[in-house]
Parts: structure tokens; sequence; C-alpha cells
């Protein structure tokens, strides 16, 4: 199935010679008022606003607590429930919309709840994991979801596995892009909290060779991301939210996902040295039942973008196909013709990576 782009063009009636636009005017033609006849009027498609990226919402859940969310994509389409990486906030999933179209063709919805003490959320010492995906499970009975597909990538991992082990029938698939499991006691499982709150623009900062500087507009999205994280209420509040999500990620084990029984998928670059492939290891044995290791030579801790094509069309088709780039097409694929694809020259993800 050959993925398309649809493009609208706004034309105007092209008017006389004399009223055609001066440099300063730019490109639209300006007619006088008093020759602004009905022949001159040029309907305009749009009639609301553009969204800006993810909306967030709040509401009261049935913990009493409030709770901010996004909620991206229609009522029918397949839900999906999004943990971002470590100090991010509700927002964090707008830095993966340079996939939306893919995601609204395959249909699915798009919803996160905003961790305790990140972004706008105010912090709570009381709210650990277990309050946490008390609240979201609420939220989603709100809304009406019982079975979700539930996403996690980095230090989304642990709070994953909170919310899938308190309501394991309730998951129709877990996907873990390079997820954060346990403290395992080994290179890159501990961070520098303070020097993460007072620079987590640097904390952020992918390597020059990453992928992720292809997208437009990535670079400024992460700055963005990364202030809003710590300092969305203020320079001057302290960053209780990313201390305490430390805390959990370096003291509390994963809990028992032996009654897990959804598909799992694990998608991890080789050369990650932030969350090695020992997490992928930990999460093969605590899950009954994985399905697919997507495994990429030479890539990093960058997975969760590169091949988030992938992991929308694993939601959608729990595995059933692979998006590949046929000769400048972006094509969803069965395994053996992907195969077929990549054996002739052809590359994994959308035909934007090239």
């Amino acid at each position: 199935m050959a993925m398309g782009s649809v493009q609208e063009s706004l034309k105007a009636e092209a008017p006389g010679s004399e009223s055609q636009p001066s440099a300063a005017q730019g490109a639209v033609a300006r007619v006088p008022a008093a020759q602004a006849t009905a022949e001159h009027v040029t309907a305009v498609h749009q009639q609301g606003f553009d969204s800006l990226g993810p909306t967030v919402h709040s509401t009261v859940v049935a913990s009493g607590r409030e709770v901010n969310f996004i909620d991206e994509g229609d009522a029918g389409w397949q839900p999906l429930l999004f943990l971002g990486g470590a100090g991010t906030t509700v927002r964090a999933f707008g830095l993966l919309e340079f996939a939306r179209s893919l995601r609204e063709q395959l249909q699915v919805r798009v919803l996160s709840v905003e961790r305790n003490g990140l972004g706008q959320t105010p912090f709570n010492p009381t709210v650990g994991f277990a309050e946490y995906s008390a609240d979201v499970w609420s939220l989603l009975d709100s809304l009406g979801i019982d079975k979700v597909s539930v996403v996690a990538i980095s230090g989304g991992g642990p709070y994953a596995a909170q919310l899938a082990a308190a309501h394991p029938g309730r998951v129709r698939s877990l996907h873990l892009a390079c997820a954060f499991s346990e403290y395992l006691d080994g290179p890159g499982a501990r961070y520098d909290v303070a020097a993460v709150a007072a620079d987590p623009v640097a904390w952020w900062k992918f390597p020059a060779d990453s992928p992720v500087h292809r997208i437009p507009g990535f670079d400024d999205s992460v700055v963005e991301e990364a202030t809003r994280g710590v300092f969305a209420r203020g320079r001057d509040v302290a960053p209780e939210g990313l201390v305490q999500a430390f805390d959990l990620y370096s003291t509390v084990p994963l809990p028992e996902l032996g009654a897990v029984h959804a598909p799992a998928f694990l998608y991890w670059g080789r050369a990650d040295s932030t969350v090695p492939l020992a997490h992928l290891k930990t999460w093969r044995s605590a899950l009954p039942n994985v399905i697919e290791e997507r495994i990429y030579d030479g890539e990093g801790h960058d997975v969760q973008y590169r091949h988030w094509d992938q992991i929308l069309a694993d939601v959608a088709h729990l595995g059933g196909v692979l998006v590949v780039n046929d000769g400048g097409n972006t094509i969803l694929a069965t395994p053996g013709r992907a195969q077929e694809i990549l054996d002739s020259g052809g590359s994994l993800g959308l035909a934007a990576w090239g």
C-alpha cells in the first residue's frame, strides 16, 4: 500500500495588470475596495485554527486529583497510551508527530497523561508509580476506553510496567522502545539529576550524526520540551518531579509481569549506551509473550524516533507489516515482501528517511 500526501492549493483569480502585487505586498494580489466586486472574491477553505501541537486537557479523576492529558485522534480509532522518556511532559508526544499522516492513515488515537511534578503538573509527594497508574486507568475509564496499546520510550518503561501489572487484561499490546527497565547496576543506569535540572537542553542533546536532525523543526522542539519539563511552572520551582522520577528508577524494581499476556514488541539500537541492550534482556525475561525484537545495528538511543513509523504500524497491525521505503514510496508490506524490497536496495521506514 503506497503512502502519499494530499496537498491543497488556494488559487485566486488573476486580476488585471493594474492590480498585480508589488514586492512589498507579497504574493497575494490586492484589489482596490472600489473594484472588489463578486468576480474578485476568492473563497478560503480554512474555517478554523490549525493545531500548534498536542492540546493539553485537564480533568479530575476518581482519586480527586487533577490530571493533565492529551487525546489526539478520533474516538473510534485504536487507542495508544504513550509514556515519554524521563523528565518529559505530556506534550513530548509532539516530537513524534512528524509521522502524523501515517498515524492518521493507520487510525491510531494517542493518549498520554503527564507525570507527577513535570511540566504543568504540580508535585505531590504522595503520588508514586501506583497512584499514577490508578489515575491513568481512571482517565481511560472516563473516556470509555477498555483495552489500550501501551507504548513507552526510554524512562517511560517503568511506568508502563506498573500500568500493565495493574490491569494486564486491559493491555492490548505492549511496545517498549529503548525503554529503561530497572536499576541493573551497570553503565548508563544512573544520572546526575542536579545537572539535568540545571541544563535540561544539554541533557536532551542528540549526537551530531543522529538522524533526528533531519526532521524539520525537531531540534527547536527539543529545546522547548526540555525547558517545559523543568521550568513550565517557573524557573524557581524546585525540580521535585524529576528528582522523584530518578529516585524511583534507581530504587523500585519491575513489578511481576507474568500475567501480562498481551503481545510485546521490543525496539532497540545495538549501539545504545544510554539504555543498553541489557534492559531488553530484562524485559524479555519479565514478559511472557514477546513476539518481536526489532534490534537495529549501529543505532543508538534514538530508535524511538527513527523507527516510530514501525511502532505505529505494529500498534495498528500487531506485527503484520513492515514499513519500508521502496524507491521513494513508503510501503506497508508483509514481512516477506518487505525483505524482497530491502534486498533490492530499499530501506526501513518512511521514504523521508531516504
